[in-house]
């Protein structure tokens, strides 16, 4: 009996040593919830039990690939805890990246309608966006990150590190996907992509969703590719419940998401289950509660595994085997170029652009083509690009496979700004369209109370090997200042004036660094002034004086933008160094001389002028901003004192001293300064407190005879204060603002907005 228990014992040690047992993982998707699955793995390594095999839905399929090309768990951890990671799912893009060069003009719009002409047939408006995620950073990503195990397995996912599937949805043929080969970054791609939150890729000229649609746990999969002894099974979700009115995400789940079966095929198999009640799908910030929830649960069944596995692989074994893998990696460096999807004309322009970031001869790196990406991308001539890394062995570099959508070259925006004490409509349509260079004729303007403008404009992108840009502008601005706003109720005697300009620019520009740029303009402007001098008005005459101007001027100006708001900004800074020169003729003519010009001479003089804005992060709350600001300029004084305040220099930090006329902020040489101090409740509200300091070098005064004069250097001030709260919508802004200025008078104001005051061009940068 007891040779007979020997022979037994010894032919199950022989068994196992030709067949050593096999594990599979088996992971769910669950959005950040699947972030429990690194700690998963973190208990299985550090206890020595192996992973053979992995398969993966969505945030599954996300964790399990990057396990399958070598990550450990704390460089998972790491990773989803990086400033990348959260620009990937969110859409934003890093400011050193922001391209200020090929940037639009901001303008207020709420809507911007894009209209195809390009198929006869129908036309085709798009008035929402196709996903809530902006899919530009997460292109570019997924390139990044997979292409190196890609080319290593050379497509067959077996030969991974550790073999893997991913399962995705076609809802075209009503089925599931499984990648077992192909370009591992769009298997990944494709599991995880959730319905109207990221935007789906094509596979085989269908649109393929996110896995969990049909297969949301591949135990399946696990059990029919690669039938290891023993599975187990990581599942952080649960079919779809009765959704709440007020959760969007939940009504989108069961609308779309079939039952999955969240078991596993044998009786001996793992299974962790969790539930978190406290997590939504893009949670990502709170990595290290969740995969440390998922490390205490493995850890607390470990002794169950142990008993079921038999088998061991030594963390110093994996980590070994790990870095010899990683070694493996082909490095990311680029050498030919394949544009699909556009003309042979836009494919110049495109290769050129990127040839021209790179500073290497013959090859580029992977940071060289993200640099010409994100330019590509920057004025929306080309809405989307989707980028293959196909690896050549023969010269050790990769190919990469440009997939590039155009975007619509029609669009007419609307918007504008509404408010309590003056309100702007606003309405463009642009023409945009790539051939070796880029052009775009834009035909926009605003109608208000107040600020009223017409404005053409056209210009030109050259990809030359030092990109130039030609602009024309065309423009109609005007200033009503009359009654227009509580602040200005407030003066003892309201000021009727009235500041009109018409004026053709030419500006040549030079990108300087990536967001940053040089520009030269010369242009032509006629400008007319009317306005009251006297205290009394007797408002049914109305008769005004008028001051008008012919000039010439060129400027020379170099600045960046990276603020993250057209309006109400919280982070990034802008600054502006403006040279100008300007000559010309001035005319006074009073209200009573009929057509006679009263006054003639000729007129020159020099303007500089530096503004600096910029946030700074203390706490991941409070934001600190500060703004600089200094202006001089050497023209003469005007006819008379009212004519040299309105051409005066004016400083408005806020919209609302841009929209009234206040002389205690007008000077012709002057600095200031400003702190800004914003409490972010998170990224879409904002309590925002703003406090400015406006010195004059030489005030402008005025005299007995009612012309101006300079007084006592520094001998005057004024201070502005506003405390508002801020709503960042998609579309637009609201905000609640109480202010107040030291003259004239203490004066108070309080308002409610909402959109965007935007104005456009002046002569004056």
């Amino acid at each position: 009996m007891k040779r007979c228990l020997v022979a037994i014992i010894a032919l199950l040690l022989v068994s196992i040593s030709i067949h050593p047992q096999k594990v599979g993982l088996v992971l769910s998707g669950g959005g950040a919830k699947g972030l429990a699955h690194i700690g998963i793995i973190k208990a299985l390594e550090e206890n020595d039990i192996p992973i053979d095999y992995i398969t993966g839905t969505s945030m599954g399929a996300i964790v399990g690939a990057l396990y399958a090309m070598g990550y450990t768990p704390e460089e998972m951890e790491h990773l989803v805890k990086s400033d990348d990671f959260k620009k990937w799912y969110t859409g934003q893009i890093d400011d050193k990246y922001i391209y200020y060069f090929k940037r639009d003009r901001e303008t207020p719009d709420f809507f911007n309608l894009k209209i195809s002409f390009r198929d006869s047939t129908s036309r085709k408006q798009h008035f929402l966006p196709t996903s809530l995620v902006n899919p530009v950073q997460m292109n570019i990503a997924f390139l990044q990150v997979f292409s190196a195990a890609t080319a290593q397995c050379r497509g067959d996912f077996d030969d991974l590190f550790v073999p893997f599937r991913s399962v995705a949805s076609d809802v075209y043929h009503k089925r599931e996907i499984i990648y077992r080969n192909g370009d591992l970054g769009d298997a990944v791609r494709a599991s995880m992509t959730f319905p109207l939150v990221f935007k789906p890729i094509m596979n085989d000229s269908t649109l393929v969703y996110d896995g969990g649609i049909y297969n949301n746990f591949p135990a399946d999969v696990m059990d029919e590719d690669f039938a290891p002894d023993i599975i187990i099974g990581s599942v952080v979700a649960s079919n779809p419940k009765k959704p709440d009115e007020r959760d969007i995400i939940g009504q989108v789940e069961n609308m779309i998401m079939q039952k999955s079966d969240y078991s596993l095929p044998d009786s001996t198999d793992i299974l962790m289950r969790f539930y978190f009640t406290d997590v939504s799908l893009l949670d990502f910030d709170k990595v290290e509660k969740i995969s440390q929830i998922g490390y205490d649960s493995a850890i607390s069944i470990m002794d169950t595994i142990k008993g079921r596995i038999v088998r061991r692989v030594s963390k110093a074994e994996m980590d070994l085997r790990r870095e010899l893998y990683k070694k493996s990696l082909p490095a990311l460096v680029f050498k030919d170029i394949h544009v699909n999807g556009v003309t042979p004309r836009q494919s110049y322009y495109i290769k050129r652009e990127i040839y021209n970031t790179s500073k290497a001869k013959g090859t580029f790196t992977f940071e060289d083509f993200k640099t010409s990406y994100f330019k590509l991308l920057t004025d929306g001539i080309i809405s989307e690009i989707i980028p293959h890394a196909v690896f050549d062995e023969a010269d050790g570099c990769y190919d990469l496979h440009l997939d590039v959508k155009m975007g619509t070259p029609f669009s007419i925006k609307l918007g504008g700004h509404i408010s309590n004490t003056s309100n702007q409509i606003y309405v463009g349509a642009t023409y945009k369209d790539l051939n070796y260079y880029s052009k775009e004729f834009t035909l926009d303007g605003q109608l208000g109370k107040v600020y009223n403008n017409l404005q053409l404009s056209a210009k030109i992108d050259l990809a030359t090997s030092i990109p130039t840009s030609y602009r024309v502008i065309a423009s109609y601005n005007s200033f009503d200042y009359f009654q227009r706003d509580e602040m200005f109720f407030k003066r003892g005697t309201p000021s009727i004036n009235r500041k009109t300009e018409t004026f053709v620019k030419l500006k040549v520009a030079f990108p300087f660094m990536l967001n940053k740029k040089t520009e030269i303009s010369f242009g032509l402007a006629s400008q007319k002034d009317t306005y009251l001098q006297s205290s009394v008005v007797d408002f049914e005459k109305m008769d005004r004086d008028k001051s008008s101007y012919d000039l010439l001027g060129g400027a020379l100006f170099f600045g960046g933008n990276t603020l993250n708001s057209k309006q109400f900004a919280t982070q990034g800074s802008s600054d502006e160094l403006v040279a100008q020169v300007y000559a010309g003729r001035e005319r006074y003519r009073s209200a009573y001389s009929g057509n006679k010009y009263d006054y003639e001479d000729r007129i020159a003089w020099l303007q500089l002028s530096y503004k600096n804005e910029t946030y700074i992060p203390l706490t991941s709350h409070w934001v600190l901003g500060t703004y600089v600001e200094g202006y001089y300029s050497s023209r003469n004084f005007s006819h008379n004192y009212t004519a040299t305040m309105l051409a005066a220099g004016e400083f408005a930090p806020v919209e609302q001293l841009r929209l009234t006329y206040n002389e205690d902020f007008r000077a012709n040489q002057y600095l200031a300064a400003g702190l800004k101090p914003i409490y972010k409740f998170n990224d879409m509200f904002h309590l925002r407190g703003e406090v400015y300091y406006f010195q004059p070098i030489f005030p402008i005064e005025r005299n007995n005879l009612g012309n101006a004069q300079y007084g006592k250097v520094f001998s005057k001030y004024n201070c502005f204060a506003q405390l508002s709260g801020v709503c960042v919508l998609p579309f637009a802004a609201v905000s609640a603002y109480v202010n107040y200025t030291r003259f004239p008078g203490n004066s108070w104001s309080f308002g409610i907005t909402l959109g965007w005051q935007i104005f456009n061009e002046s002569f004056f940068e």
